[in-house]
């Protein structure tokens, strides 16, 4: 139960600061009962977060999709405020309806955010160490002399050296490869992924996705990320599994909500 909870992840929908301002969303709240159409369409990105904005029931092996009653009750909308809102949100692009019935919100892979609950508390350890090697007390606020062993130095050097490299070898990889010389905060955002505790040798793991975004040219920071989310979601956290996996998908296709990231 424990590393469960330490690999699980929480996502979170990241709006950027004109969100409100962009055309479509304008358009949207400029009609009649606009602001809950608004609404309504924020609650369906959250509830397909986890699918990289795909929205479809599935039962056993069967895809059903959400009629307009079904998709009421998950977002606890009225029903006739779903039928109007879901023909403008189609009407102005944000939302479209695939093939299978799948519902595609095209927003949302570039609004997904994402840590393991272990990651978030790795990070939070971090923090707490530098305070403490900068000599600050967190509970009195008073410069404390901190003087660890020498092996537990060397452990730390040992991992941050590790870490250096692995940091340099997907910066390299990404800058070779036209994902973006000068997209700085890209680049942060996925060496982040380095600190998830769920992958095994997460640095392999990212340069596998790379390399998958590569080869169907889609050199975006957010494919990348539906790849390492999708694995997740899979439980495919290390790359032999990500191996037999997709020999298994040859075998046995399956739309997996039909988004199915380098299979």
């Amino acid at each position: 139960m424990a590393n469960y909870e330490k690999n699980k992840r929480f996502y979170w929908l990241q709006l950027k600061e004109d969100f409100f301002e962009e055309d479509a969303i304008d358009w949207l709240e400029e009609q009649p009962n606009g602001k809950e159409y608004s609404l309504f369409y924020l609650k369906l990105c959250l509830k397909s977060l986890r699918s990289n904005g795909i929205l479809i029931r599935k039962v056993g092996q069967m895809l059903i999709p959400y009629d307009h009653k079904k998709l009421a009750e998950l977002t606890k909308t009225n029903s006739d405020t779903v039928v109007v809102a879901m023909k403008l949100l189609t009407k102005i692009g944000l939302v479209e309806i695939l093939e299978d019935g799948e519902i595609y919100l095209k927003q949302v892979e570039e609004m997904i955010g994402s840590q393991s609950i272990g990651a978030f508390k790795k990070q939070q350890q971090r923090i707490t160490r530098n305070k403490l090697k900068n000599g600050s007390n967190l509970l009195g606020g008073q410069r404390v002399d901190r003087c660890p062993p020498d092996t537990e130095k060397e452990l730390e050097k040992n991992k941050d050296e590790d870490k250096e490299q692995h940091t340099s070898e997907i910066i390299q990889f990404w800058n070779k490869n036209g994902f973006g010389l000068n997209n700085i905060q890209g680049k942060n955002q996925l060496l982040s992924w380095l600190d998830d505790s769920s992958f095994k040798k997460p640095e392999k793991i990212i340069l596998k996705a790379m390399e998958i975004a590569c080869a169907n040219n889609k050199r975006r920071l957010n494919y990348v990320e539906g790849i390492l989310r999708n694995w997740l979601n899979e439980s495919l956290l290390t790359l032999e599994e990500i191996e037999i996996s997709k020999k298994e998908h040859k075998k046995h296709p399956l739309s997996n909500y039909g988004y199915n990231y380098g299979f």
